[in-house]
């Protein structure tokens, strides 16, 4: 039974939100590494494509390949029940990935943020495309997100990424994409996700915010359902680079939403990067 990891509602920042980073320890040991990856490289990984959708995709495939189809990925997660979903991340660091935080924490509807259970046995799979994993695949060590992460704009999470089996850190196998805290509106904007495919889709828009001072960002291009966690990305070179300025969280019938990165954002990522090398 598939989890739906990738729709959540937001409410609206208040002045008591809470600002406090949460840090949750994931696959730390040699054993729990090897773990996870035995799950998802078995049956893990098949059992979730059941679920992907068979036939015309919402959006068009992304087939440029470069730095796109390297960085950008599927990340795998097993629910407090047992059940298998999937979302989208981004490389951005060193041995750092970002998703939305929702991704990899769930909550019942309308229970506060801190009854929420954490995802177990994440996997991240960059350029995941039709069972195959051209970079192999990477446990996650760490999750650093906000306390109060159900808040508008702080449905945002980093993960501190294990080593592949031959040592090299995740950003020496797949390049990195560059991020971004100040988003602009009125900005051309590309947005990458899995929603439930087998295959990178790929949409783009000019980007704004639904109200003014919103923590969030919209572009007219809808994916759904898998596609939480995708990057929002400006600036995009002709060899797929560019920079992350927001990560994909929810959608309605014309728009998709993501959460803009900011100085909250920028918080959790310089942790998650001073980790990667001295922690």
């Amino acid at each position: 039974m598939l989890i739906t990891l990738g729709t959540v509602g937001c409410g609206h920042r208040g002045s008591g939100v809470s600002m406090e980073i949460v840090v949750h320890d994931a696959a730390v040991t040699k054993q729990e590494r090897s773990r996870v990856e035995t799950y998802w490289t078995g049956a893990g990984i098949a059992d979730v494509a059941h679920g992907d959708a068979i036939g015309d995709p919402v959006q068009p495939e992304w087939t440029e390949g470069g730095a796109i189809a390297r960085t950008v990925g599927r990340l795998y997660a097993q629910g407090a029940g047992g059940g298998l979903g999937a979302c989208t991340a981004t490389v951005v660091g060193t041995n750092t990935v970002i998703t939305a935080a929702h991704c990899v924490r769930t909550s019942d509807a309308g229970e506060p943020a801190l009854s929420a259970t954490w995802d177990q046995q994440l996997y991240f799979v960059p350029g995941y495309r039709d069972g195959q994993s051209p970079y192999g695949g990477f446990t996650v060590r760490r999750v650093r997100m906000a306390k109060e992460w159900q808040d508008e704009g702080l449905d945002v999470a980093v993960l501190e990424m294990n080593p592949g089996h031959d040592g090299r850190s995740i950003s020496e196998v797949t390049g990195v994409q560059r991020i971004a805290f100040t988003a602009e509106s009125g900005t051309r904007t590309h947005f990458f996700g899995y929603p439930y495919t087998s295959r990178l889709l790929h949409c783009e828009g000019g980007n704004s915010r639904e109200y003014r001072g919103s923590a969030l960002l919209r572009i007219p291009c809808v994916m759904g359902v898998g596609s939480s966690g995708g990057p929002y990305i400006v600036d995009l070179g002709a060899g797929g680079a560019g920079s992350v300025v927001a990560v994909n969280i929810s959608g309605d019938e014309t728009f998709s939403y993501g959460t803009a990165l900011g100085s909250f954002a920028r918080r959790l990522y310089a942790q998650s990067e001073h980790c990667s090398r001295d922690c």
